[in-house]
């Protein structure tokens, strides 16, 4: 008899049909005492990862989402370290030293497997991050933008070698690989859109040199060409870059090779037997080849936001597995407590997907107000400087995306944040839930 006033009195405080906002609230405050270090855990969680989420999800964006219009074909592109194998003297004139190293370019491009070679001083791609040394305006704007520098040597075929294509209205491919001059640049399309509102750019003036430059060391240059958009560092968001023609100043320098589309990368390098690539009697060699994506590896030209990503992907990781085992741990006793009230519901006709929400609801209040809470105090340290987030933080006022505006910036990582919260702790209560719903009414009342 007394059983059954228990039951009836417990049955009479549970939903029987459905789940509200109200009743979820209600659960959390009566199991308080149970909810509360799975609470502190969400907590914790929530303000330790927001920092790593950040970067990890700005990185992201910029790596896989902001995509370059002109990326190059990188398979059939190799990338050679000449070599000389004589000594040098130093009453050698330039053209005894540079001879030989334009008699083993064009003994690579003689090879059938060749479209184009290009010797280069250095290997695009190659900058790890711009600083405000490296920076551009037009002659009638004083408001800087951040660009890369890149050289190239005129008439090595560079632009068609590397494969960055011409924007529209832009020379040739070829023709832009012939400009020179110390006062002549190329540019990509994105930085021709930002300093003049155009891509029709051609003989327009730029500035070049940073705010630590004094005004009269800066250089004043002419747009002879416009390119697609390329990555200068995969971490780029903005593709802000400038080509400068220069000469062949090293005598050993690297050295560029299209292949022909149907050709083999990896059956070239075997075929011809690296590093002995040379002409015959000829004093230079290739000590070096690889595939360019090969070489930016090997040579760690990659930007450091893979491995900022996976060492705060790592911390992320373990956070969000700890909270998961965390909440499976408290919600799989909390439930094994109210498997009584679990089986009354069950015997009054209450739906499996009812209580699966019931508990669930509990589960998101509990990590919603967790997370507002840890937002709220990261949102301090951005408030403060302490944290970029874009906008007022650092960002130019060209920069328009998401990343670089502060509201935005913050609201969408918490967002990510949140659902990222309620997916592992969604895990952590799924195995304590189903095994409590599907349990029978009468074996759940045996607890009583």
């Amino acid at each position: 008899m007394n059983t059954n006033k228990q039951a009836s009195t417990t049955s009479s405080s549970l939903p029987l049909k459905g789940v509200g906002g109200s009743m979820s609230w209600k659960g959390v405050w009566a199991h308080r005492g149970q909810n509360a270090f799975i609470f502190v855990e969400i907590l914790l969680t929530a303000t330790l990862s927001f920092f790593a989420l950040d970067a990890i999800v700005v990185e992201t964006y910029n790596i896989y989402i902001a995509r370059a219009s002109g990326e190059f074909e990188k398979e059939h592109l190799l990338v050679g370290e000449v070599n000389n194998t004589t000594a040098l003297s130093g009453d050698m004139s330039p053209d005894s030293i540079f001879a030989p190293i334009y008699a083993l370019r064009d003994h690579v491009q003689s090879l059938p497997e060749v479209q184009s070679v290009s010797l280069v001083n250095e290997v695009f791609g190659g900058r790890y991050q711009s600083s405000e040394w490296d920076s551009v305006r037009t002659e009638t704007d004083r408001s800087c933008l951040i660009a890369y520098e890149h050289t190239f040597v005129s008439g090595e075929h560079f632009f068609e070698t590397l494969g960055l294509m011409p924007a529209p209205g832009s020379p040739s491919a070829e023709e832009l690989s012939e400009v020179r001059g110390e006062d002549n640049v190329v540019i990509t399309r994105s930085l021709a859109q930002a300093l003049f509102g155009t891509e029709k750019v051609i003989g327009r003036r730029l500035v070049w040199g940073g705010k630590y430059h004094r005004e009269e060391d800066k250089k004043h240059l002419t747009v002879c060409g416009v390119v697609e958009d390329v990555k200068a560092i995969e971490s780029q968001r903005y593709f802000y870059s400038i080509f400068f023609p220069k000469g062949l100043w090293d005598n050993s320098p690297f050295m560029l090779i299209r292949l022909k589309p149907d050709a083999d990368a990896r059956a070239f390098l075997a075929r011809y037997d690296m590093p002995n690539l040379r002409p015959q009697e000829g004093a230079y060699q290739l000590m070096t080849l690889e595939t360019y994506n090969d070489y930016k590896k090997n040579h760690s030209m990659l930007s450091n936001a893979h491995m900022v990503s996976t060492m705060f992907g790592l911390f992320l990781g373990i956070l969000l597995l700890n909270v998961m085992l965390g909440t499976l741990g408290s919600f799989w006793l909390q439930i094994r407590k109210r498997t009584e009230d679990i089986g009354i519901m069950r015997s009054f006709g209450a739906k499996r997907r009812d209580i699966f929400r019931m508990i669930w609801q509990e589960a998101a209040l509990l990590t919603f107000v967790a997370c507002v809470i840890g937002q709220a105090i990261w949102l301090q340290f951005a408030m403060n400087d302490l944290l970029f987030m874009g906008g007022k933080h650092g960002a130019l006022e060209h920069e328009t995306d998401w990343v670089a505006q502060f509201w935005p910036h913050f609201f969408t990582v918490c967002g990510i944040q949140l659902l990222l919260m309620l997916l592992v702790v969604t895990l952590g209560i799924t195995i304590p839930t189903l095994i409590a719903m599907y349990r029978k009414p009468v074996e759940a009342l045996r607890h009583e």
